[in-house]
């Protein structure tokens, strides 16, 4: 589930890409494979840690990756310019004040360059397999255009991690095998397309329920590839409490007005088309997916969501 100024000078916008993503290694040297897009919350509350470990962790992945922090909010722009990536105001809200994904998914592509754009959490922690998965669909013939997305795993993170230290990352490693707990596959921490798809987004509210689901259906019904790279790509959810949501968590997500909005725009909840893939990539390569029924993730998967139900309601 997807939650929730002064602008840096950035090169001229490339010509808009033909059918084929430029492959890394033929691709701009100046040219980021990736632009990572975020909305952080505000900063100043106790949510700075995680959010500063997860931009660090991105801003890591340069070369290959440019990091953009959207948003108007109290030190957004600040910490954009200490942690070294970029910043964009200008987001678009609802009546109730909430972000909207359209507004964020305009911005990022206005601001950018990239072959690929990655909206993700602002909690997340990525590592370069990342970038790995990435590069490895886009060198597949079949993929001219695609759509990645993956779970996380969730962990308790209490300290501010250094990402160019190899000790430090190679602890919070080892700390996820051991400790980490892996999420339902309708807890999706991350999407990354191809530029051009995605520019008939609704005015979906960002951190309510249902429009990632939609990100994916809709993506299966114009037949684009759907790969999951879960199975590949370390994605570390710091654990946190929600003290930040208005209402309760199963509202924000299921019941509420502003999830219910964001049902009406997506045209249905779209639990299972929209958390599931038609492609997985593994370390044998890119597999497809198995009909739901005979599909082992599927069923491995249940236990997980319930948990998630349990954690929603009494959350």
């Amino acid at each position: 589930m997807m939650q929730h100024n002064s602008k840096m000078t950035r090169p001229a916008i490339s010509p808009a890409p033909t059918n084929r993503t430029p492959e890394p290694e033929t691709a701009a040297a100046s040219t980021p494979l990736i632009t990572i897009f975020a909305l952080p919350k505000p900063f100043g509350r106790n949510t700075d840690l995680i959010q500063r470990n997860a931009i660090r962790s991105w801003e890591r992945l340069q070369p290959e990756v440019d990091v953009l922090l959207i948003g108007d909010d109290a030190g957004i722009a600040e910490t954009a310019r200490e942690l070294g990536v970029r910043h964009a105001g200008g987001i678009k809200f609802n009546a109730q004040g909430t972000p909207l994904v359209n507004s964020a998914f305009e911005i990022a592509r206005r601001e950018s360059d990239s072959p690929f754009l990655a909206y993700c959490n602002s909690d997340v922690i990525l590592m370069r397999d990342f970038v790995k998965a990435i590069a490895l669909v886009n060198q597949n013939s079949m993929f001219r255009q695609f759509v990645a997305f993956g779970q996380r795993t969730d962990l308790k993170v209490d300290r501010q991690i250094d990402f160019h230290e190899q000790a430090q990352v190679e602890w919070l490693l080892e700390d996820c095998r051991q400790s980490g707990i892996r999420s339902s596959n309708v807890c999706k921490e991350y999407f990354v397309f191809n530029r051009e798809l995605y520019r008939d987004v609704p005015p979906f509210a960002i951190g309510r329920g249902n429009w990632d689901n939609w990100m994916i259906h809709s993506a299966k019904v114009k037949q684009l590839p759907v790969v999951k790279i879960s199975d590949f790509v370390t994605a570390i959810h710091q654990a946190h409490d929600y003290s930040h949501l208005s209402a309760s968590r199963f509202s924000c997500y299921v019941t509420g007005a502003e999830a219910e909005t964001n049902r009406r725009l997506a045209g249905g909840r779209h639990y299972l088309s929209g958390s599931t893939a038609n492609w997985r990539l593994t370390g044998a390569g890119l597999k497809r997916e198995p009909p739901l029924l005979i599909n082992p993730g599927f069923w491995a998967d249940i236990p997980r969501f319930m948990r998630l139900l349990l954690n929603l309601t009494v959350g």
